[in-house]
């Protein structure tokens, strides 16, 4: 039985179709629904006198035949209005590109409306709005029509084209709709790079995982001499390519020749990971070569500094010295690690990203983020269990670490906003001990 269909057309150019009267069949699926809903109450609260175990399972079967059978409804009734507007958009678009040609316009668009005023859904106007190439909308009215006919409803689309300035009415052809919004938002499309970026460096991870597994599945040797096959067949894998037939048995060889050539190509994700993990590395040793130094000097002094210290001082001030003197330490990598080479093209990138990432801003909000994550876990989990998450020292640690880091984030750059400059002040304590009693004091107005 089909949904929608034309009946057939007036010779003033009317259409008449008919649409499925679905209407019995909702009220008998509400019906059922309200009679699941029933049982499922009254399962739940006879099992207050009545112990028997399934009687909860019984109940939350039934409030889940419900949900479904609302949500089957729903769909259902949806389909069918989509089946009626793509019907009607049909029919009328011959009509509509003959008024629009009158007019010496074109289509932009037709959308099918109903409207109801209750939740019955009893229909109070139908209706077929057109866009029209000016900007203008024409609004073609839909009548209902009365047949004896049980189980089909049919209507009647007017050929008459009316002008509309109604803006209500207006906005439901123009306006576009939400998801669209959505999509062509910033923190939308924000939201999708992040993922692609997420998403490249999570492969390039994987890669390197998946090798370890290898390695200590295999062994080096073993992933050596296949290393070395790849490499022997990938330069020749086009020529094979053409010499074998086209039959079913070499197609599996050329599945099977294509798989080094598809590791092989695997490579190239993998650098953008490894760029973000060796400059991250490099980021810490040159930062924490300053602080190794100065330790070795106490230590060679004679002074002795506690493990927990030596964690403190190692989970702080690297970083903010990775902070605070980013531009030295960024010269430093380009000038002095792997990223100074530009013997191929994608090295020249990879310094790019370098110079792209390492800014003290970045390093800042990557720290913080860092810092916050750790105590939000952290925190939770003393809550929740009452054990740290790693052990209670570097918990310790680490907080205290944050609000040092905090502190002097804070102070240095709080310091270029202040009127503290080194120069004069030196100068004014220079005076003060330079004064005498039999100098000329001189007051400046």
């Amino acid at each position: 039985m089909a949904k929608a269909e034309i009946v057939h057309i007036n010779d003033n150019g009317d259409i008449e179709y008919k649409v499925l009267n679905e209407s019995n069949f909702f009220l008998r699926g509400m019906a059922l629904c309200l009679v699941f809903l029933f049982i499922s109450f009254f399962c739940f609260l006879i099992q207050e006198w009545v112990i028997l175990s399934f009687l909860n399972t019984i109940s939350f079967i039934f409030v889940l035949l419900s949900i479904i059978l609302v949500g089957f409804l729903c769909c259902r009734n949806e389909m069918l209005i989509k089946e009626e507007a793509a019907l009607v958009t049909e029919a009328i678009y011959t009509i509509a590109e003959q008024e629009a040609v009158r007019q010496n316009q074109s289509i932009l668009k037709i959308k099918f409306c109903s409207k109801s005023s209750n939740s019955h859904g009893t229909i109070d106007e139908e209706y077929v709005l057109v866009l029209l190439s000016n900007k203008t909308i024409m609004k073609c009215p839909i009548e209902q029509l009365n047949r004896e006919d049980k189980h089909y409803n049919h209507k009647l689309i007017k050929k008459e084209f009316l002008l509309c300035e109604n803006d209500n009415l207006s906005e439901k052809i123009v306006k576009t709709k939400a998801w669209n919004n959505i999509i062509k938002s910033p923190f939308f499309i924000r939201t999708i790079i992040w993922f692609i970026i997420i998403g490249i460096l999570l492969i390039g991870c994987g890669i390197i995982f998946l090798l370890k597994m290898l390695y200590d599945i295999c062994g080096l040797r073993i992933i050596s001499l296949f290393f070395i096959l790849f490499l022997l067949i990938i330069p020749f894998y086009d020529y094979l390519d053409k010499l074998l037939p086209k039959n079913w048995f070499c197609n599996i060889m050329r599945g099977i020749l294509l798989i080094p050539v598809f590791i092989f190509s695997l490579n190239d994700l993998v650098m953008p990971f490894m760029t973000i993990v060796m400059a991250i590395i490099f980021i810490l040793f040159f930062s924490s070569l300053p602080v190794l130094l100065v330790l070795i000097t106490v230590k060679i002094l004679g002074y002795d500094i506690t493990l927990n210290a030596i964690r403190f001082i190692f989970f702080t001030f690297p970083f903010v010295i990775a902070t605070q003197c980013s531009g030295i330490i960024r010269n430093l990598i380009l000038k002095y690690t792997i990223f100074s080479e530009k013997e191929h093209h994608y090295q020249l990138f990879m310094r790019e990203l370098v110079k792209f990432l390492y800014t003290k801003e970045n390093l800042n909000f990557i720290f913080y983020a860092a810092y916050s994550f750790f105590l939000i876990v952290s925190t939770f989990k003393t809550l929740q269990t009452g054990g740290p998450l790693l052990s209670q020292d570097i918990d310790l640690i680490v907080a205290k670490s944050f609000l040092v880091y905090i502190a002097c984030t804070n102070m240095f750059d709080r310091k270029k906003s202040s009127s503290i400059e080194g120069k004069n002040l030196l100068s004014l304590i220079i005076k003060i001990l330079l004064a005498r009693d039999t100098d000329k004091i001189r007051i400046k107005k």
